[in-house]
């Protein structure tokens, strides 16, 4: 602990530190008292304005607009073309038509002096102006060629089968081959076959499948002599006997 000049003798008194801006604080009072009437101190702060505008800084009290450059040179655009001008058309006139003027028939030559009239009868008739029409000749007629005899009308063929059979029994196959003739000679001609299997409430899918598959035993057969599938319509109508054998097979024309 320090000793104060001004105590009196005996005493301390410690001293004591201030802050620095206290001390500053204090330094300038005591220069504006020692001074009276004098300008105050300027202290050595200053805006940052100011300080940027001493430096040399851009801001906006100083700052300068910039020079607009000159316009380029732009050559002006081309006048535009003039309207057309309208015309009238020159009207035409039509040529006055030719003066035709008929004088009196010519006379007949005269006869050497001496020569005796010709008669009127004797006269050489004119001669009448030579046919143009020209007749084509019309082709001979086409012998038409004779008309097939008619064939008798098929009856329709039906099949029976025992039991569950699907093979078509022999006499069956001979009818067959009758019909295929037919259908060959004729492509206009289409075939049905209905087709029906006997059986209970309770089998009624295993008619049907037992029908048709005897339906199509008879389409593959006929396939084998050469008629197309596309000819032969099939219906297998299972336990629909329709007053017939219950296991039989109907095969009949429908355009013959």
């Amino acid at each position: 602990m320090s000793r104060s000049p001004n105590a009196p003798a005996g005493r301390s008194v410690p001293l004591r530190v201030l802050p620095a801006a206290a001390a500053v604080a204090l330094s300038l009072a005591a220069t504006a008292c020692s001074s009276p009437g004098g300008a105050p101190p300027q202290t050595s702060a200053a805006p940052p304005q100011t300080a940027a505008a001493n430096t040399g800084g851009l801001t906006l009290e100083n700052a300068q607009p910039l020079p607009i450059p000159p316009r380029p040179d732009i050559f002006p655009p081309p006048a535009p073309p003039p309207p057309p001008v309208f015309r009238a058309p020159t009207l035409m006139t039509a040529p006055d038509l030719p003066q035709i003027s008929i004088g009196p028939t010519p006379p007949p030559p005269a006869l050497p002096e001496g020569a005796p009239p010709v008669p009127a009868a004797n006269r050489p008739a004119a001669s009448p102006p030579p046919d143009r029409t020209q007749t084509a000749a019309l082709p001979p007629p086409t012998p038409k060629a004779p008309a097939a005899p008619a064939q008798p009308r098929m009856e329709p063929l039906t099949v029976l089968f025992d039991g569950t059979a699907t093979a078509l029994p022999e006499p069956a196959q001979t009818r067959l081959n009758a019909i295929a003739e037919r259908m060959n000679a004729n492509p206009q001609l289409r075939l049905q076959i209905r087709s029906y299997a006997s059986g209970t409430p309770e089998t009624a899918r295993e008619a049907r499948q037992l029908s048709l598959a005897r339906a199509l035993a008879v389409r593959e057969r006929l396939g084998t002599a050469g008629i197309a599938s596309t000819r032969v319509d099939i219906r297998a109508l299972g336990m629909e006997a329709a007053g017939g054998a219950p296991d039989r097979l109907d095969v009949e024309f429908l355009n013959q």
